[in-house]
């Protein structure tokens, strides 16, 4: 099945569960021959990984390091030592000056932890007060701490590094550290593996292509089920069965429907508002796939074309979108500062006199920075973003989202403009001064509304394949 009209383009027709249904048999049908679930980080890589750590830590005279994490923050234990997948308790990774990793978990999460540390090697040990705090475990066997690094040979007077960022650490593990190691001689530095996350292999640059090719088939079901009369959560249950179906295990944040008054939520999930005609609607997505992270968000109208001060507000913001990206190319080439690219899109804004609902020109807002970095977690690397302050150039090998939006509100969410918030956001990687975007979705969709016509030759124009190169 080539195409699946709904009632035309633009249809008002209510889509049933037979058109859904129909609609994820044919992408998926189209994608799966794709996407290729065997690429992976290999044990070797997470190895090369913990070497490069010890070694920095002899560096800086560091005894050992610690990280920690949760299902909400994964970076730095997923980087490590692979856990893409926690649940429940929160866990940490503590790695000493010479050896393995050990991860720290409660007795229910470890279980999970314990299958996903197969694929670094990592070693494991069950902690009493990492447990969920009211449950009773009694055939746990738990150790502590203090037995955990006598055993792998960390002497009372270590000086401790605490690499995870202060917003993600615990107050109760930063005291349990400075208890045995004493206040001076825990150190809290994120930048440590930041620093080292940024840089990607060609591994790591092949797994986020799989997750955007994945983002992409989620987000063309999406837009073919987004007409009048479809509940935003039922847009979004599509999305989510897509990218599981495709071999996304989780994402990287809840799928993003947002019609009509509830743009200026701007990152809102879905909920059971029902999409009504001449909603503006607001899509995304973010599948995690072998623990890297796709996305791709896009902005339409239901039911309808834009009306001209609508289409002039999403045309900002793909013209906005052409010159950030065009900026990321040239400072590529020339190795430039990365606030480079800031200052382009930032005068871009500055041009712009957009028509507001009473009348006058006026110039949008955007909601926040151009370009940050992802890797194992969406946009919570803790390094990379591009902004006025960045004078460093951009990575010799990364992986960075492009997200481009403008704010149609103003300070009391009141509407100033005909359209509350519009938003393109893709992900792109960098190789020396090659740059390509890894999603072929175009930037402007609202041709694919209530239908599942190919996309043929009308691709985002910046789409460049990333080439894994072989022995």
């Amino acid at each position: 099945m080539q195409s699946l009209e709904i009632d035309g383009l633009l249809s008002m027709k209510p889509v049933s569960e037979h058109d859904l249904c129909a609609i994820a048999s044919q992408i998926l049908e189209e994608t799966r021959p794709l996407v290729d679930n065997s690429i992976q980080v290999k044990k070797e890589e997470y190895h090369r990984r913990w070497k490069i750590v010890q070694e920095s830590m002899e560096k800086e005279g560091y005894d050992l390091l610690y990280v920690c994490g949760s299902e909400l923050d994964r970076t730095d234990a997923a980087w490590l030592v692979s856990i893409f997948d926690p649940m429940i308790e929160r866990y940490g990774v503590i790695v000493p000056k010479e050896g393995t990793p050990v991860v720290l978990a409660g007795s229910e999460g470890g279980h999970v932890i314990e299958e996903a540390i197969e694929r670094s090697g990592a070693k494991i040990a069950l902690l009493e007060e990492f447990q969920i705090s009211d449950e009773d475990y009694r055939w746990a066997h738990f150790t502590n701490l203090d037995a955990v690094l006598g055993k792998i040979g960390v002497k009372r007077n270590a000086k401790v590094v605490i690499a995870s960022s202060s917003q993600f650490v615990p107050y109760d593990h930063v005291v349990k550290f400075q208890g045995r190691f004493g206040a001076d001689s825990v150190i809290l530095d994120p930048l440590t593996l930041q620093l080292m996350k940024y840089e990607k292999s060609d591994t790591e640059l092949a797994i986020m292509q799989q997750a955007n090719i994945i983002a992409d088939a989620a987000m063309r079901g999406m837009l073919a089920t987004t007409v009048p009369g479809i509940t935003e959560l039922q847009v979004a249950g599509l999305g989510d069965y897509i990218m599981k179906e495709l071999g996304a295990a989780r994402t990287g944040f809840t799928t993003i429907v947002t019609s009509g008054h509830r743009g200026s939520t701007v990152i809102g999930a879905a909920s059971n508002k029902v999409i009504e005609e001449g909603d503006i609607v607001s899509l995304g997505v973010s599948p995690t796939f072998n623990g890297y992270h796709g996305i791709m968000r896009r902005t339409i109208r239901a039911g309808d074309y834009p009306t001209p001060e609508q289409r002039e507000f999403i045309r900002a913001v793909e013209g906005l979108y052409i010159v950030v990206i065009e900026a990321v190319k040239e400072a590529a080439e020339k190795g430039l500062p990365s606030n480079f690219i800031d200052r382009q899109g930032k005068d871009y804004i500055k041009k712009l006199g957009l028509r507001t609902l009473s009348g006058e020109l006026a110039t949008p807002h955007e909601p926040y920075t151009f370009i940050h970095n992802t890797g194992c977690s969406e946009c919570q690397e803790g390094y990379g973003a591009v902004t006025p302050y960045t004078e460093n150039p951009l990575g010799d090998q990364v992986a960075l989202m492009i997200d481009i939006a403008l704010s149609g509100y103003g300070t009391g969410r009141e509407p100033l403009f005909s359209v509350l918030y519009a938003v393109i956001e893709d992900s792109f990687w960098k190789k020396g001064k090659e740059v390509g975007v890894y999603n072929k979705m175009p930037l402007n969709v609202q041709h694919l509304i209530g239908n599942t016509e190919p996309l043929a030759d009308n691709i985002n124009p910046y789409h460049r394949e990333f080439r894994l190169e072989t022995c």
